[in-house]
């Protein structure tokens, strides 16, 4: 059920051995685990039947939490050495600590009757066996339906515990006067909680026999809520310390176990059994639970806290912020297990972070703890990291420095801190120093999958794409040996012991390796992975946009563009989306595929006149009157004055659309501000001939033809003005001029024989 997580001091229970062994046992006692283990193998290479080597040799395993080993290794002692008390004991302790209670009661019945009494194992066998027998017997869960039956096993349960009592008390083992049962009570403190607080207790039913909420100054429904679940609500002053809070709530509790939860976080349904499980075995003092902290949409960190501890008298809530309970469990040499129970909490999100001011809180209270002892290099990486989240990379990386150097490596926090460090330092271009904080990290055995990830992120930035590869891999090889990736580098294993963000052995780590492999131009392979993203996030609007861009990169445009749609529809993204799905049509000069997202883009960016000209362009290139028209207008409401050539433009749209009052309007506007440009006046010719107007047309047609006399068609229409006039002397001139500049122009050709027909006609 349980392994023992928590690297702790382990009880020797050999007291005597043979000289050989001193140096050994010297390194045993100096928590040198890996040089006793060797000296202890190589001693039973020579005397297979010394039964302290394989006392000894197992403790070091134990000492590294190596516990299968340890486990194999008493087995294979207790067949060399039959007779051995000590071995038979170990045995006993591990059994005990594996939770094989059943296994280990009548072998320590057979060591107590044959006398043995090393005070270590009465404390960490004997006793811990009592108290899980008490915890059977008096839970009712575990009863069976059948009453005889019933009767039956609590009786036997009962000859048990007597007969633990008997020989501790005969080898005067005191047995400590402290709680020992399967009553639970849910511990909380609380304030204004009233938008989270139900859904909290309601997580819990059928779980905990007891509510004890201390409120520090709600002025929402918080205490009236708690009240409806039947807690107890104990109103405190809030004296910005967490643990004072809790250690009030400790004291109002009343059952064998303290689970915590805060008003933010939810007991996850498949935790419940694990816990009522947990509670039959005090042979662990506390339990870690793991905590799924939801920083975004799909995205969480995950870390452990004892959350699960008996209530001792010697439990206390150390810590302003970020307290602990876990000190002063071990301080009485107490066991921590893990079990797999989980919590949500919902508080850390950016938005909730945000909402309660909650970063600023922290640091006041983690400076004024630093105040008290500027070594605590637990708070030194609180402050660190909580300047991390809020986007102060500079104190981040200052506290990083103070904080990563001094660690022994082991501590739950160290793989985030040094990967914040040089995350922090990469935020800050200070890449050099970024790669340097990495390699110390893995130099000094960090070997965490969040270093790997951030290094590979400084890697991207420089354009070091294969690095940034190879990076990725060490991360993943490292998520997979610790356990929190399966063998096949893909499933994610809960409850491995892992601290830290999931997401950079998961999506995030798909992502930066498909990103470095689109740099490398292994376009298909990034193509590949970016489609399982879109499978696991299908609304990630960073996947999005990558992959968008990617599939431009190959040329699949009908693709790319549903991608960018997509990537329209998320807040915050929609104007780069209508740039990318402008992009997407324009470069491949599709005009009329274009049009709408320039237009959008234009509307969305008025102060970037190269969208309203991609506008314009691409509404002329279409021959979309209505669009070109619109793009005009827009021009003119953001306090832009046309140009000439822009009137000309606006008004030939206009005349498409047969509006030839307003297109003559514009065409003015063209003349008045550029007189000398023979396009305005034969445009003009054109609206006033449209509009009937055939001799102001003759006129503008005759200026626009002084401006430009080598214009065939101007020449041609003034012709056809002066026909619809009845001037056909003039037309027969206008049209053989066009003619001698175009001799092919077939229309001057046609109405040249028209006019002189109808010259003909008139003198008849």
């Amino acid at each position: 059920m349980s392994t023992i997580l928590v690297r702790q001091e382990v009880p020797l229970f050999a007291e005597q051995w043979d000289a050989r062994l001193n140096e050994a046992f010297e390194h045993l006692h100096a928590e040198r685990p890996d040089a006793a283990y060797e000296a202890f193998m190589r001693h039973l290479e020579q005397h297979p039947d010394d039964a302290n080597a394989y006392e000894g040799a197992a403790v070091a395993l134990l000492q590294q939490t190596r516990w299968d080993e340890a486990q194999q290794l008493t087995e294979r002692g207790r067949a060399a050495c039959p007779n051995s008390p000590i071995l038979a004991a170990r045995q006993t302790w591990l059994w005990v600590y594996l939770t094989r209670e059943s296994e280990a009661y009548p072998l320590v019945v057979q060591l107590l009757e044959g006398g043995f009494r090393h005070p270590d194992w009465l404390r960490e066998t004997v006793l811990p066996l009592r108290n899980v027998l008490i915890c059977h017997a008096s839970d009712p869960r575990l009863a069976s339906p059948n009453k005889q039956k019933r009767q039956q096993e609590r009786a036997t349960l009962l000859k048990g515990i007597q007969t633990l009592e008997h020989w501790l008390e005969r080898y005067q083992f005191p047995i400590p006067d402290e709680p020992v049962g399967t009553r639970i009570t849910l511990s909380m403190i609380a304030r204004n909680e009233a938008e989270y607080l139900e859904e909290c207790l309601k997580s819990v039913q059928g779980v905990v026999d007891e509510i004890v909420l201390v409120d520090t100054g709600s002025t929402d429904a918080t205490p009236r809520i708690a009240e409806k679940y039947g807690a107890k609500v104990i109103h405190a002053e809030w004296q910005n310390d967490f643990a004072a809070a809790r250690n009030i709530a400790l004291q109002h509790a009343t059952g064998d176990w303290i689970l915590v939860l805060d008003a933010d976080e939810r007991l996850t349904p498949e935790s419940k059994q694990a816990i009522l499980n947990a509670v039959r075995h005090p042979q662990f003092v506390g339990y870690y639970l793991e905590i799924l902290n939801e920083i975004g949409a799909g995205n969480y960190f995950i870390h452990r806290l004892v959350r699960l501890f008996r209530r001792v008298p010697y439990a206390r809530w150390e810590g302003a912020i970020h307290e602990q309970i876990l000190p002063s469990l071990v301080s009485q040499k107490g066991r921590i297990a893990t079990i797999a129970a989980q919590i949500r909490h919902l508080g850390y999100s950016k938005e909730v972070m945000r909402s309660r001011d909650k970063a600023q809180r922290n640091i006041e209270i983690i400076l004024r703890e630093l105040d008290k002892d500027p070594d605590d290099l637990f708070q030194r990486f609180n402050l660190a990291n909580t300047y991390f989240t809020i986007g102060d990379y500079e104190q981040a990386a200052y506290w990083a420095e103070q904080t990563c150097p001094y660690l022994r490596g082991d501590e739950d926090f160290a793989g985030q801190i040094w990967a914040d460090w040089v995350e922090a330092l990469t935020n800050l271009e200070r890449y050099e120093q970024a790669l340097q904080v990495g390699a110390d990290a893995l130099a000094r055995g960090i070997d965490h999958p969040m270093v790997h990830y951030t290094l590979a992120a400084v890697y991207a930035r420089m354009g070091c794409a294969q690095k940034s590869l190879e990076a990725l891999a060490a991360g993943r090889e490292s998520a997979i040996r610790i356990g929190v990736l399966a063998p096949d580098g893909e499933t994610v294993l809960l409850g491995s012991g892992y601290v830290g963000d999931v997401g950079v052995v998961t999506y995030k780590w798909r992502f930066a390796y498909a990103r470095a492999l689109r740099e490398l131009g292994r376009l298909d392979e990034a193509c590949t992975l970016y489609e399982r993203l879109m499978q696991e996030r299908p609304n990630d609007p960073i996947v999005l946009l990558d992959y968008g861009q990617t599939l431009l990169l190959v040329g699949a445009r009908e693709h790319a563009e549903t991608v960018f749609q997509q990537l329209a529809t998320h807040e915050g993204y929609e104007t780069l989306a209508q740039q990318l799905l402008a992009k997407t049509w324009w470069e491949a000069e599709d005009y009329r595929r274009a049009l709408p997202y320039v237009r959008a883009v234009a509307y969305a960016l008025p102060d970037q006149q190269e969208w309203w000209e991609r506008w314009a362009h691409a509404a002329q290139e279409t021959g979309d009157a209505h669009s070109l028209i619109d793009a005009y207008e827009f021009y003119t409401a953001q306090g832009n004055a046309p140009t000439a050539e822009m009137h000309i433009n606006w008004g030939r749209a206009l005349w498409q659309l047969r509006d030839y009052e307003n297109a003559l309007a514009h065409f003015a506007a063209a003349i008045e501000l550029n007189p000398h440009d023979p396009n305005a006046f034969l445009n003009a010719g054109d609206a006033l001939y449209q509009l009937g107007a055939y001799s102001e047309a003759a006129d503008a047609y005759s200026a626009g033809i002084e401006r430009d006399p080598y214009n065939a068609q101007a020449w041609f229409t003034l012709g056809n003005c002066y026909f619809r006039m009845g001037v056909y002397d003039a037309a027969t001139i206008a049209y053989q001029q066009a003619l001698q500049l175009d001799p092919k122009h077939a229309q001057a050709q046609h109405n040249l024989e028209l006019t002189r027909e109808r010259i003909r006609f008139t003198a008849a």
